[in-house]
C-alpha cells in the first residue's frame, strides 16, 4: 500500500492543519515532558472552527533563530470552557525542509505555491489549508525519503487508514506494555538503547537500564492513588484525590533546577508545604567483602546542587508544625531494574551531609561513596516520602510556601528576570 496516496485521499476530505509557534511557545514545547508525543493547545472556539479532524498537522517552531518543521496528527478538538476549545496533537516528528517557507518553494505548481506562501505570510498561528493544496503538500513531502518515517507514524494515527498485521500489532502492543511498565514513552528512549532488530529483543531491552531523566519524567506524571487533572508544557502537573491536591513541577534542566538545585518540586496546596527532590542514579558495585552493593559516588555536580539548596530568610510568622521544615531531599534510584522489593530510597539533605562527613562513606581508594548497604535500611522508601508530603509533616511552613509558590510558578513559565533576581539574592547570602 502506498502511504502517500492513502494520506492524499484523506487530506482531500480533511485538509492539513498549519500551525506556527513563536519562540516562547517553541521553548515550552521543547521543555515539555511529552509535548512531541501528546500536545494540547487551548484557544478560542473560532481558532479551530474550520478544522476537520482527525487529519495531518504541520507545525513550525522557532529555536535559537532557526526553524524546525514537524509532521503530526491533529486528533480531536473539544470544548473545555464557555469560550475555549482544546486541540490535541499526537506524534510530532521532524521533517524536511525545516521551514515552511522552504516547503512552499518546493511546491512545483505556481498557483499552489503562491497560495501556500500567502498562508504563511499571515500573522495567524493556526489555519487549515485547502483540500487541493493539502494533496500537493503531501505529494511533495513524500518525495523526500527522509520524511517516510514521519508520514508512516502520522498515518497510523488516522483511523482505519493503515491496517497493521496481527503479528505486528501483537509485537507493538507487547513493546508498549513493557515501556508503560517502566513509565517510558517512545520519545524518551535514548537512541543507544532503542533496539532496531525485532520485537522480542526490543521488549527485553527497554527498561532494563534506567536513565535519570526518564525516572524524573515518570515520577512527575504519575502519583499513586491520585488522578492527574491538569498538565501543561511548562512542567506543571496537578493531581487530586478527594480533598487532597498536589502540584508537581518538573525542574530538571529548567530554570527551577538552576535556582534550587532539584529535579522535582511537590506543592501540597491543602497542607501548605513544599518538598523538593534531587535525583541520583545508583550504580551496581561489589563491596570489599565481595557482596553486591549499589553505590553513588559524589561529584562536583552534587556539591554545586547542595550549594543552591537554600532560601533567604522570609521573616514570616510560623504557626504550623513540621517534623522537618527543610524541604530538600535526595532520591537514589538503582540504574538497572532488579527483581527485588526496593528500587530506590530517599534521604534528607541533612542526612546526606551527615553521611558525607562520616568515615562510613569513605571508599577503598580515598574517595567518597554513598552505599546502599551501608545505610542499613535507615532511609525513606517511595511510599514513605509521598505519605509525609501528603500529611504536611515535612517541607516548608505554610507562610513560606505562599511566597515560594509564586516564585516557582513564575519561574516555570520562563520569567528570566525573576530567575536572575533570585540568583543575585543567593550570591549575596554566600
Amino acid at each position: 500500500m502506498n502511504i502517500a496516496n492513502e494520506i492524499s485521499r484523506w487530506v482531500e476530505k480533511k485538509p492539513v492543519v498549519l500551525i506556527r509557534f513563536d519562540e516562547g511557545l517553541s521553548n515550552f514545547l521543547n521543555e515539555s515532558r511529552q509535548g512531541f508525543e501528546h500536545l494540547t493547545i487551548a484557544r478560542s472556539h473560532l481558532v479551530f472552527g474550520d478544522f476537520k479532524l482527525p487529519t495531518l498537522c504541520l507545525l513550525e517552531t522557532q529555536e535559537q533563530n532557526k526553524t524546525k518543521c514537524y509532521l503530526g496528527t491533529a486528533k480531536v478538538k473539544k470544548a473545555v470552557s464557555t469560550f475555549d476549545s482544546r486541540l490535541t496533537i499526537k506524534k510530532l516528528r521532524l521533517i524536511k525542509p525545516s521551514a515552511l517557507k522552504a516547503i512552499g518553494q518546493k511546491l512545483s505548481n505556481n498557483r499552489f505555491r503562491n497560495l501556500f506562501n500567502r498562508k504563511i505570510s499571515d500573522e495567524v498561528l493556526f489555519s487549515a489549508l485547502t483540500p487541493k493544496l493539502s494533496v500537493q503538500l503531501i505529494d511533495m513531502l513524500a518525495k523526500d525519503q527522509r520524511n517516510q518515517s514521519a508520514m508512516e507514524t502520522a498515518a497510523k494515527q488516522l483511523p482505519q487508514l493503515v491496517r497493521t498485521p496481527n503479528i505486528n500489532w501483537a509485537q507493538e502492543n507487547a513493546i508498549r506494555s513493557a515501556m508503560s511498565a517502566f513509565g517510558l514513552h517512545a520519545n524518551q528512549i535514548p537512541t543507544d538503547v532503542a533496539v532496531k532488530t525485532n520485537a522480542a529483543s526490543e521488549v527485553s531491552s527497554i527498561g532494563s537500564y534506567l536513565y535519570e531523566d526518564n525516572v524524573i519524567r515518570k515520577d512527575a506524571c504519575q502519583l499513586p492513588g491520585f488522578d492527574a487533572i491538569e498538565q501543561d508544557i511548562t512542567g506543571r502537573a496537578v493531581f487530586e484525590k478527594r480533598d487532597e491536591r498536589l502540584v508537581i513541577y518538573t525542574a530538571n534542566k529548567l530554570p527551577l533546577e538552576k535556582m534550587f538545585g532539584v529535579d522535582l518540586i511537590y506543592v501540597n496546596e491543602i497542607s501548605g508545604n513544599i518538598v523538593m527532590i534531587q535525583y541520583k542514579m545508583l550504580e551496581k558495585a561489589r563491596s570489599e567483602s565481595g557482596n553486591k552493593d549499589w553505590v553513588f559516588r559524589p561529584d562536583k555536580q552534587l556539591k554545586n546542587e547542595i550549594k543552591r539548596m537554600k532560601f533567604p530568610d522570609f521573616k514570616t510568622k510560623i504557626s504550623d508544625y513540621r517534623l522537618n521544615s527543610n524541604p530538600f531531599f535526595f532520591k537514589f534510584v538503582k540504574r538497572s531494574v532488579e527483581q527485588d522489593s526496593c528500587q530506590s530510597f530517599v534521604i534528607s539533605l541533612h542526612h546526606l551531609n551527615q553521611i558525607l562527613e562520616s568515615p562510613v562513606a569513605a571508599g577503598p581508594r580515598g574517595g567518597i561513596r554513598l552505599s546502599y548497604n551501608a545505610l542499613k535500611g535507615i532511609y525513606l522508601r517511595e511510599a514513605d516520602i509521598v505519605g509525609l508530603i501528603r500529611s504536611g509533616y515535612i517541607g516548608t511552613h505554610r507562610a513560606e510556601t505562599q511566597i515560594l509558590s509564586a516564585v516557582i510558578s513564575e519561574a516555570s513559565r520562563g520569567n528570566k528576570a525573576l530567575v536572575l533576581a533570585w540568583e543575585g539574592k543567593m550570591r549575596k547570602m554566600r
